[in-house]
């Protein structure tokens, strides 16, 4: 009988190799080929476009609104519709005096507010075109 002596280097436990572990294996259901990747990109870009549209139609209705129906309540006005005036402003102009001239009679504090929400604050510059009620 022959016995054959091998010989193994000496490891110690710390730089022993763990048992192999295989890595879960994942199975695509469907190849990503370039078809594939050229709708997908389509299908972004056409949603990426119709919300900039859709922000952008809200914006534009937004401004409309305010021009034509400033403070949201356009039944307001006789026949449902608010009307505006535009104004160039003179030396010695005032929301007040301007309210005024709008309203010869009776509290115009109401009429100073909106005039104020229609332009977006309460000064004025020589030149400048502000919005009146009509």
């Amino acid at each position: 009988m022959i016995t054959v002596a091998r010989s193994f280097p000496a490891v110690s436990p710390a730089e022993a190799v763990p048992p192999a572990v295989v890595p879960p294996v994942y199975v695509r259901r469907h190849p990503v080929t370039p078809r594939r990747v050229y709708v997908r990109r389509r299908v972004v870009a056409a949603a990426v476009a119709l919300l900039l549209v859709a922000g952008a139609l809200v914006g534009l209705g937004r401004v409309v609104g305010d021009v034509v129906a400033p403070g949201g309540d356009p039944a307001s006005a006789p026949g449902g519709r608010a009307t505006l005036v535009v104004h160039v402003v003179q030396p010695g102009d005032t929301l007040w005096a301007l309210a005024r001239r709008l309203q010869p009679t009776g509290d115009v504090r109401p009429l100073v507010d909106r005039m104020v929400e229609l332009n977006g604050g309460s000064s004025l510059e020589v030149g400048q075109r502000i919005l009146l009620p009509g």
